[in-house]
Order: C-alpha cells, then structure tokens, then sequence
C-alpha cells in the first residue's frame, strides 16, 4: 500500500469517527462508492479503534490501526475458508479479537467441528506476543472443568500460522442474551455460579482470566456456560521459593502497560499493577451488575473516563435500579466491587459459595420459614441463656471480631490420648463440630477432606486459615478415657492471628452431643451469627458405648471397600444394639447396607430389608436426618426397586433442603441426573459436591462419565485421567476405554481392558467383557464378540452397574449389524435404569440400525420419558 492511498484511507476513518454510529453507513456508502477495497479498509481499522478500547496497549492506536490494516488486507486477499489445515477442514470465519481470528472447522478424523483460534501473522513476528499466545494454550490445556473452554492442540501452519484448537461452543454471547432483554435475578445467578465456578478451578491452579466479560461468555444452546479466551491469563506464583521460580512459567504483563476490558477492569487493573485472582471477582461483579440492572456500574464516554470512575467513584444503588434483586444477592456484589481487593472476596470460590448458598435458600423457599426461624432461634437463645451468662462472667474478656466473618475451617482436633488406636475419636468428633458449625445461618464451613491437604502442613492455625481463604478457624485436641472425654478448643481471627475465645472441657461422653451444641452456640454468639432451632432430641444424652461404635463406623464407612464396609457395618449394629434410640447411628447404617448391596452383594435380598428398617427408624426417631433421607433414596434407586428415578430426586432433594451442605447428596443426585439424560444438570450436581468436598472423587468422576455420554471425549478423557489412582480404578478405567475407543484409539482401548481384567478379573459389573464384545464387533470378529457378551451377561447380572454393560451388548450388536438383539438390549438398558435418551440419540456405535423403524420407535419412547423427566428439574 502506497502513501498517498494510506493517507486517504487514514483521512476516511477519522471522518468516520466523527460520525453518529448510526450515521457511519450511509456516509461510507456514499465516500466509498465504486471502491470496496477502500470501504474494507475503512472498517477494518473501525473494528480495531473497537479492540482499542476494549484493549488499552501499546503502541498507540494510529500505529496499530495501520498495522493490522496492512494485515487484514493479506487476510481478505486469501481467505482461508475451504483451506485444510492438518485434519481440520475451514467452514467459515466466526470472527476476531485483540489476539486473533477464530474460524470455524471440521475435525475430519474425528467427525466434530472445532473452532481455529489464529494469531495474526504480524504478531507471530513479535515474540512477546508469540510467548503470550502460547501461554494461553498452556493456561487453559491444564485446566479440566465443563464451563472452560477446551483446548484440543495448538499447531503451526505449513506456512508459519500458529492455531489453538478449541471446542466449538454453537450458541450466544452473554452480551447477545443481554441485548435480546432483562435477566431475571435467577437465571443471573445460574450463569455467575457457572462462571465462577470455572474460575475457581482456574484460581486454584494459579490461573487468573484477567478479562471476564460479557464476549468471553458464551451461552449454549442448552443454556450451559463456556468461559472463553484466557489470552491474557497469568500463571501466579504459588511456591515463593527460588528453586520453584526457575521451574514456574509466568506471564508478566509490562510495567506501565494496562490489559483487560476496561468497563470491567479491576481498579488495580485500571492502575497497571499486578493483578490476582480478585481482579476476576470484580469484573465478574462488574457482570453480575450489568445483568441484574441493565447498566454497567462506571460509566464514561471515553476510556479514560470509565477508568477514573472505576477507580473513584461508588457505583448507583443496585437495589434502588432493580428493586427486585434480594438484599443478600445486593451484599454478594457490593463485597465484589469492594475497590480496595483486600475488601474483597479472596478469589472466585469463594464468591461461588455465597452465591450458592443463596441459590439454596430461594431454591427452598427459606425466606418464607424466616419468620419461624427467628421465634425458634430465640427460643434457643433463652434456654441456653442461664449457661451462656454464667460462662460470660467467668471468662476474660474476648476481643471483638474485626472482621466479617463469613467463612470457617475446622482444623483437625488433635489426638492427645497417647493412644494411636482412639485417632477415629478425634476424626469422628472433628467432622461433629464441622457438622454443627455448618448450621449456623451466613456461615460457610469447609468440609474435613477440603481442610486436611493445608492442614498437614504443620503450619500455625492462622497461616492455615490463610491457606484455605476463610475468616476464621477452629483448633484444639481431644482425650478420651474411659467415659469421659476432654476438649480444648480456639477460634482465632485470620486476618489479625487474634483469639476470639478459647475453652476447655471435661465432660462423660454421654454429654457429648449436648458440649457440640454449648461450642456451636459460643461460636456464633463470637461472630455475629444466628443459630436456627433444633430438635431436642439432638441435645439427649447418649450411650457413651454407642457413640464411641458410631464414630468407628463413620470412620470406616467413608471408606468404602469391601472389608472397611464390614468394618462399618459392625461398629454401627453395635451402636444401635447399644442405644436403639440413636437415630444418627439408624441413619450411617443404613447407608453401610445400601453400599454393600449395590456394590458388593446384590443377591443378598435380606440387606434390602434391614436397610429399609434402618432408614425408617432413624426417620421415626428424628425427621430432620439428612443422612436417612440420602440413605432411602439409595435404597430405592438399585436394580430390586427398578430404579424409581422420580423418588430417589425426591429424597435427595429433600436431604439437600436439611443440610445442602451434604456433598454426597449432590453427587447421588447427579447420578440419577446422568441416567436420565439430565446432563447439565447432573454437572452442575457434581460441581456443587465438589464445592461442598473438593476430594469427593465420586462427583469428579460422575463429571467425566457425564461428558462421555455427551459426546465430548476429549474432555472426558481429561477429567478422567486427572483423578488419583485410588479413585475407584475400575469405574474410572472402564469410562477411561469408553472414552479412547470412540476417540478411534481402539489399540490403546484394548491394552486399557486387558490390564483391567488382569487387575480385577471378577469384573463383577460385567463392564469390562462387554467393553472387549464392542472391540471385538467393531473389528469384525463376531464369534469372539458373542463371547465376551456371555461372559459380560454371567459375571454382571445382578450389580447395580450391570445397565451399562447392558447398553454396551446392545452397542456391540449393533456394529455387528444384529438390530434384533440390539433393539432387545437397547430395551433392557431403558427399562433398567438407563434410559438415556441423548445417548441412543447420538451415540455413533448404534448408527447401523438406526434405518430401522423399530429402533424410531424406541427413540420417540425415550424421548417422550425424557420430556418428562426434564419437567422434574
């Protein structure tokens, strides 16, 4: 390009800048007339002046605009739609940003489409901007979460390109949802908790976004969230030491240079400064604002001014423009854009947890029992009032909390007994006081295993509770001896290292439950907070003799192996031998019943009974049991019952309204989610386990069994192979093989299943041989195919997972072409407890019989249950 045609061109655009947008058009239509050469020009450098402000960065705009005009006139002189490149075959050009053009593509190997994130070809010249391209790949590759855009690969061009390829999400910006008309308070919620929950992922792997907003959210067409474009993500520190700084990879961001999107930088952005993860809590406070009022909270009507109100000025009263925005949901975004960040949430998780538990209460309705509550809680506070006035007068003073205290850890009480053998006491009065402590109103508790990893360490209380981003912590040991137990308790203060109280106790063991509620009302009474009432059966005396049989059976129970559940199963008939009016103990027991039967003795009929015996008197004995209602759910939903889909929801969210805490809740009921065709909603199950236990490796798994019947392998594939080794091998492996034999990786499908067979030759699900009979099919070896089917069908015949094995027989039959058999097993797996529409739509293994108007018919009759299903969530 010539000068004097550059100057025309740069003379053109500020003409046009001048302009009303309104006005641009009609004015381009009549200065370009018979030049579109010349127009293209014009709006390139227009879309560009749009990246500027959205991307403030040097060089200046001039110098920028005349660059990329040069470069986008290259572009438009050879498009690339039609082009291969690798196995990815170009559709067509979705669009561009401040780091380069995404198109959209077909995997030709794989049969998907995929969208191609390029870097433009005079930034790969620069190797700043090179090194942060490929940041972005890396940041966003080690991160395994379902509302994070998944990168695929990164490849370079024959011709020097470099591409990211990423998941192809087909549906709307937030921006375009915000453009189509007003978002209810609810479903605002629905789309942050998903947001926030990627980022949570994404902050605890020391990844900050650095530019939330509303074009890097995409909204699919089932309403699930994508998190898009962590181009300007920063890998932050997490070991301060040397060694681990020479082995860290970090994005720094020049000094001076300010990136993000200004309406909704952070101030600190805004500023230049280094930015953590609570610079993604404002933007998405910046969000959450924008769609609750329909207005941005700073305004300007130049960068420079947004910026200045950013850093200075209060945004307007949410309430006062949406009057309809809960007074809480108000809290959670005014503690979001708190300016100074140390005011502000510590990072997306736990913005997450607020905006979850106030999810919960509108969810259940808890705003109308508010009145109720407060006439119960007084009454607690009477009765306890003679002790709390007597323990008052004989403590020194306790310094006041400076701090909001919204969140807690319970450290792990120690064990000071000297006796190795009592560890089970100490855990099992740990998870007591994590259980009491969750039910004191505005308080979020972290559970025992979220707690256990930062409190190995051997670092000071405050340092752990700095770990673990919480207001506040509680620590102290335990002794039991004989039938007295004796507790030292200490809540301190995080940010000042400050004790609120401390206390020591010396009581019989029959007391226990009674000394759990003294510590939980102190507790509140220290931070502010308001106890709900209870049931008096939850202060009663127990039989020290049961109690202590109930914490080894809690103790072994979570284990969940074969010889801890009979472990389990032990200490708790004793329990309730010993005390036959202990319902927490009716309610574990029950549940002990229910794991062996579904996983380990399915024939032994007479476990069904004595586990429905144990939920029923654990519910006559307390009716508020979250366990017992979690307990009958899953004794409802096993092959003897016909897996009554529509009860088990209907206990498990009635486990979920006592105590939403109650992480394997969540997890049962995205099983049930999953089974039914319910996808997201079973993910959303899964995250909301996790959050509750981020080590509650069943709901990790549950999310990558999930995206396998989604179709979304890779993902899958990811999610699966992050889990630890102890995590359940043979379901993990067997989703595992499920996920590389439709990824076409049968050779290493096949090497999976034979080291499987070989570590667990039982195969008691039958998951395994139904796994060989597909291989076998698909490689055209049908007398081995049938083979593996009847082995598959004698060993698994009978367990809880069999319906699995029962859909991959139908699979195998299909690839060989036998639509009889197939349609046969194919009705067998919906009638047993799978009928999972979305899948027998879409699963390519069932592609050979789907000409077949008996397989049409099974479809509309899935379909039509799978409607009715989705009139449940």
């Amino acid at each position: 390009m010539d000068s004097e045609r550059w100057q025309h061109i740069e003379r053109l655009y500020h003409s046009v800048l001048e302009k009303k947008v309104n006005e641009r058009a009609a004015f381009l239509d009549q200065a370009c007339a018979g030049d579109e050469g010349l127009r293209r020009e014009v709006e390139s450098l227009l879309s560009y002046e749009g990246a500027a402000a959205d991307f403030i960065e040097t060089p200046a705009l001039e110098v920028a605009a005349k660059a990329m005009a040069k470069d986008q006139s290259a572009v438009a002189a050879t498009p690339l739609a039609g082009q291969t490149i690798n196995q990815y075959r170009i559709i067509s050009r979705l669009g561009a940003g401040g780091m380069g053009e995404v198109y959209l593509a077909e995997d030709t190997r794989l049969g998907r489409r995929v969208a191609l994130k390029f870097l433009p070809e005079l930034l790969t010249q620069d190797k700043k901007h090179l090194h942060r391209f490929e940041q972005e790949a890396r940041a966003v590759a080690v991160l395994s979460h379902p509302n994070v855009c998944t990168i695929h690969e990164v490849i370079e061009t024959a011709d020097g390109r470099h591409c990211i390829v990423m998941e192809y999400v087909d549906g709307m910006t937030l921006r375009e949802r915000m453009a189509e008309g007003p978002i209810k308070v609810g479903e605002a919620i629905d789309i942050v908790i998903e947001i926030a929950s990627a980022l949570a992922t994404a902050h605890a792997s020391g990844i900050v976004h650095r530019d939330i907003k509303p074009e890097n959210v995409m909204l699919r067409r089932d309403g699930y969230v994508k998190v898009l474009d962590f181009g300007l993500a920063k890998l932050t520190e997490v070991d301060n030491s040397p060694e681990a700084e020479t082995k860290s990879t970090m994005l720094h961001t020049s000094p001076g240079v300010v990136m993000g999107t200004v309406a909704y930088m952070s101030p600190e952005q805004a500023r230049g400064v280094t930015v953590d993860a609570r610079s993604d809590v404002w933007s998405l406070g910046v969000l959450l604002y924008e769609m609750l009022s329909g207005q941005k909270p700073f305004q300007g009507e130049t960068p420079t001014d947004v910026i200045v109100s950013i850093v200075e000025r209060a945004p307007a009263s949410l309430s006062g423009l949406a009057p309809e925005v809960p007074t809480e949901l108000e809290r959670i975004v005014s503690k979001a854009l708190t300016k100074n960040r140390e005011g502000r949430y510590p990072s997306a998780a736990d913005l997450l947890s607020d905006l979850k538990n106030l999810k919960q209460r509108v969810d259940t309705g808890a705003g109308k029992g508010r009145r109720i509550l407060l006439v119960g809680a007084a009454a607690a506070v009477l009765l306890a009032a003679g002790f709390l006035a007597a323990r008052l007068l004989r403590q020194s003073a306790a310094p006041a909390s400076t701090t909001a205290i919204k969140s807690m850890a319970v450290l792990p009480l120690e064990n000071v007994s000297g006796d190795a053998s009592q560890d089970y006491f100490a855990v099992g009065m740990t998870d007591g006081l994590i259980t009491d402590l969750a039910k004191i109103d505005s308080i979020r508790v972290m559970s025992r295993p979220a707690v256990m990893q930062n409190a190995r360490t051997g670092k000071p209380p405050p340092e752990v509770g700095r770990d673990l981003k919480v207001d506040a912590v509680l620590s102290g040991s335990v002794a039991r001896s004989g039938d007295r137990v004796r507790i030292s308790l200490r809540l301190t203060e995080v940010p000042t290292a400050r004790d609120l109280w401390t206390e020591d106790y010396d009581r019989e063991l029959r007391d226990v439950l009674t000394l759990r509620r003294e510590v939980k009302s102190i507790i509140a009474e220290k931070i502010g907070a308001r106890v709900p009432a209870e049931p008096q059966i939850s202060a009663r005396p127990v039989n020290a003799d049961a109690y202590d049989q109930y914490l080894r059976g809690q103790f072994y129970l979570n284990r969940q192996t074969r010889e801890d559940n009979e472990a389990a199963i032990a200490a708790l008939e004793r329990a309730v031998a010993d005390d036959p009016n202990f319902a927490a103990a009716y309610a574990e027991l029950a549940q002990a019943y229910v794991w062996k039967l579904f996983l380990f003795a399915p024939r032994e009929k007479r476990l069904e009974e004595k586990a429905f015996v144990a939920v029923e008197k654990a519910l006559a004995l307390d009716d508020n049991s979250a366990v017992a209602y979690l307990a009958r759910g899953r004794l409802l939903w096993t092959p003897a019952n016909h897996f009554p889909h529509e009860k088990a929801i209907t206990e498990y969210r009635h486990a979920l309204a006592l105590d939403p805490s109650l992480d394997e809740a969540h997890n049962q009921l995205a099983l049930v989610y999953s089974h039914i065709g319910a996808f997201s909603e079973a993910i959303q199950e899964s995250q909301l386990a996790l959050v509750a236990d981020p080590n509650n490796h069943l709901a990790q798994f549950r999310i990558g069994e999930t995206l396998n019947w989604q179709g979304k392998y890779e993902e899958a594939l990811s999610t699966l192979r992050a889990l630890p080794r102890e995590a359940n091998p043979e379901l993990v492996g067997y989703q595992i093989t499920w996920a590389l034999f439709n990824l076409g990786r049968k050779d290493e499908a096949a090497a999976l299943v034979e080291q499987l067979l070989k570590d667990y030759p039982e195969d008691n699900r039958g998951l395994f041989r139904s796994v060989e009979a597909i291989l076998a099919a698909s490689a055209g070896h049908e007398q081995i195919a049938e083979n593996n089917i009847k082995s598959a069908i004698e060993r698994g015949k009978g367990f809880g997972h069999f319906h699995h094995a029962a859909y991959n027989i139908a699979c195998a039959y299909a690839l060989m072409n036998k639509a009889d058999q197939a349609l046969k097993w194919l009705d067998a797996t919906a009638e047993d407890g799978f009928p999972c529409y979305p899948l027998f739509a879409n699963d390519p293994n069932l592609n050979n019989i789907r000409q077949d108007p008996r397989f049409a018919e099974f479809l509309s009759k899935s379909k039509q249950k799978w409607e009715y299903y989705k009139t449940l969530l």
